[in-house]
């Protein structure tokens, strides 16, 4: 009885503990399970292989595509070394930076150049076109008594032409018929500024060369035909200049130098036949008729200077000789001989400075000095009169400071574009007299 009670209860207790390590058992699974996946969790996923050679090629591109915005229109060059237009240096002084006009003046230095500049005070405008190692110019300038001059021309690194022309011709012609007669008549006129011109200029070295060549008619001529009557009249400038400067190779001393030519026309021819055929001739020279032979020497360096201003010193000098026509009026027996020489010089000062990126402000100062100055005057009556003929020789020696003129002004550059206005009074007037303003815009590309 005792071993059947003990063995039941025995069994009973087996089974209580087989039960129990089956729950623990149970229990202990699924936190093992959840202890793993923490684990698993916590660990950070590494970033798929293929996807880092991705990112890092993106990378490398990003200079490649900076590198074609590169070669895309950039900005303006900044500092004091840029561009300039006429608002700038209007004291002349050689050492300053260039402006548009100056490098149009000796054209291969257009050369490379993309933009447009506009002058509204002056009636002036400038396109530059590049295509390649060439350059296409044209330029609209105004021209004293309401003429508009043309400049075109092509500019490369090698050499630069361009051609000038301002035109105010007519001609006219008539013709008048009756049963026993016939007239005809022809009529040209030019007027005054009557222009054609031509500039070539080229780097030799460390040195340039400009040659200019222009015809201009100064007063309005009338040359007739009718008849048996012919009028030509001559008032025309034919000149040149010839240049050299050491703008290619000059760093703190700036120099050009050469000389102009040019023949100045008053002339009026009269022919008529008349009336039983004989030709009679008048010829007349004016009494401005004459040759110039002027050389010049202009040179600018700087005196003062820092990281962001600088100023210039300058001095140009001219030497003028000017031989008048010999006059000779056979009817009051008269001949007149008349010349004139001098030395001629504009000392300057120039100063600018760097503001900011944005601004640049500048000013200078100039005077004109005549230096020395000849005039000789020598005439003859009654030149072929025994015992009547008298020489009279007179000359006058000159020297004067003239006017003194001085200027202000400022640039103001935003990208590509950039502005510049000033302001310039001559000081032998009252204040504000005198004062000349000038502004301009360009846009570079």
């Amino acid at each position: 009885m005792n071993i059947k009670l003990v063995s039941i209860v025995s069994a009973l207790a087996i089974s209580a503990a087989v039960a129990q390590d089956y729950d623990d058992e149970y229990e202990e699974a699924p936190a093992a399970a959840a202890e793993s996946t923490q684990e698993e969790a916590s660990e950070p996923e590494p970033a798929p292989a293929p996807a880092a050679p991705a990112v890092v090629e993106e990378e490398d591109e990003a200079p490649v595509a900076k590198t074609e915005e590169s070669a895309a229109p950039a900005e303006q060059a900044k500092g004091l070394d840029v561009l300039h237009g006429r608002a700038y240096n209007t004291v002349a002084n050689q050492a300053a930076a260039s402006t548009v006009r100056d490098n149009m003046a000796s054209p291969y230095k257009m050369a490379g150049s993309k933009l447009f500049y506009v002058e509204p005070t002056d009636k002036y405008g400038v396109l530059a076109l590049g295509s390649g190692s060439m350059t296409y110019l044209l330029a609209f300038d105004r021209s004293v008594g309401g003429l508009s001059m043309v400049t075109a021309g092509i500019a490369t690194k090698s050499f630069g032409v361009t051609l000038d022309f301002a035109l105010d011709k007519k001609w006219g012609s008539a013709e008048r018929k009756s049963d026993n007669n016939k007239a005809e008549g022809d009529i040209s006129v030019t007027r005054p500024n009557d222009y054609i011109g031509a500039t070539f200029a080229a780097p030799l070295g460390g040195i340039d060369l400009t040659v200019n060549a222009y015809w201009n008619t100064y007063a309005l001529e009338t040359d007739t035909e009718s008849g048996d009557v012919e009028h030509d009249e001559d008032y025309w400038d034919l000149g040149g200049d010839l240049a050299f400067s050491n703008s290619p190779s000059g760093s703190t001393f700036a120099w050009a130098a050469g000389a102009s030519v040019v023949r100045h026309k008053d002339f009026t021819k009269d022919v008529d036949f008349g009336a039983n055929g004989a030709k009679e001739t008048t010829e007349r020279t004016g009494i401005t008729a004459n040759t110039l032979i002027q050389p010049f020497f202009n040179f600018g360096l700087p005196v003062l200077s820092n990281a962001e201003s600088r100023v210039f010193l300058g001095l140009n000098t001219r030497l003028p000789l000017v031989f008048f026509d010999e006059l000779d009026n056979k009817g009051a027996k008269r001949k007149d001989s008349y010349s004139i020489l001098g030395l001629y010089t504009s000392p300057n000062i120039f100063a600018e400075m760097n503001v900011s990126e944005s601004w640049i402000i500048f000013g200078g100062a100039a005077f004109n000095w005549e230096v020395f100055s000849y005039a000789s005057d020598e005439y003859t009556t009654n030149y072929d009169t025994p015992n009547a003929k008298v020489t009279t020789d007179v000359s006058i020696i000159g020297m004067r400071t003239n006017s003194t003129m001085a200027t202000a002004g400022a640039r103001f550059q935003y990208k590509n574009l950039s502005v510049e206005a000033s302001v310039a009074e001559d000081l032998t007037t009252a204040a504000w007299e005198g004062l000349v303003g000038n502004f301009s815009a360009t846009l570079s590309f």
